[in-house]
């Protein structure tokens, strides 16, 4: 490949919105065709199609593999965005089961089919791209299924570009830091929880959801074409900050 941009269909799970409706936006503002995968509608004025379910349901996977491979207009990617946190220690069995039927359990079902459009031939080109998280990497407090759902990811992800990279087929993985999204936004507009996490990054700032979308964006480009199995990691320099907060 040479680098060149390259119309693809872009299946965004997660995409009405935070950063799943950003990398919808930014793909959709590629060229591509973006297929939006969510439980509740995208605001008014979305461009690309959208499935509206839950990614645990079949008929929801399956509707938007049908919309995905309806036409045959290049690489198809999968973004797998959607994910759940229910913090709280001691976590309930419910919370537990829905963060992992989400953040993993969906994820791999949702793999499994597009592997499986590979190996009959209906996805010839493209990839996937998991979004994990720095839980996947450092201890946070008071949600162990969060932390597990997300390390699990990281396992997804080395998993299958291991099996699709022979079919050309790239898989990586985005792991942001904090980002200000309706997940977050009681501890962006708390002072004191706003400003630790803000010093802990190197760049002094707290992540915006269009950060993460340039990373996925790039991940579906031609110019990352010998890119695969890597965990991009967008934290500001937060893991790489150390024990004692930046500027101190």
């Amino acid at each position: 490949m040479n680098g060149e941009a390259k119309i693809a269909t872009c299946i965004v799970t997660g995409a009405a919105a935070g950063n799943g409706l950003a990398i919808a936006h930014k793909l959709s503002e590629r060229g591509n065709h973006v297929v939006a995968v969510d439980r509740i509608a995208p605001p008014a004025g979305y461009a690309g199609r959208t499935i509206q379910g839950d990614v645990r349901d079949e008929a929801t996977m399956e509707a938007a593999f049908r919309e995905a491979l309806a036409e045959d207009i290049g690489a198809v990617y999968l973004i797998h965005n959607a994910g759940v946190t229910r913090p709280g220690i001691p976590q309930s069995d419910t919370s537990w089961q829905e963060t992992l039927q989400v953040n993993l359990q969906a994820p791999f079902r949702w793999s499994q089919r597009f592997a499986a459009a590979v190996a009959d031939g209906s996805i010839h080109e493209g990839g996937m791209v998991f979004i994990a998280s720095l839980a996947a990497h450092l201890g946070f407090p008071g949600n162990p299924a969060y932390h597990a759902a997300k390390a699990g990811v990281l396992g997804l992800m080395r998993s299958f570009a291991y099996d699709l990279g022979r079919a050309g087929i790239r898989v990586n993985c985005v792991s942001p830091g904090y980002i200000r999204t309706a997940m977050t936004e009681h501890s962006y507009k708390d002072p004191a929880q706003h400003a630790i996490r803000r010093r802990h990054t190197l760049l002094n700032r707290w992540g915006r959801p269009e950060d993460v979308a340039n990373a996925v964006a790039f991940l579906c480009d031609p110019s990352s074409s010998y890119i695969t199995g890597i965990d991009l990691v967008v934290d500001g320099g937060w893991s790489a900050c150390g024990l004692i907060e930046a500027g101190r």
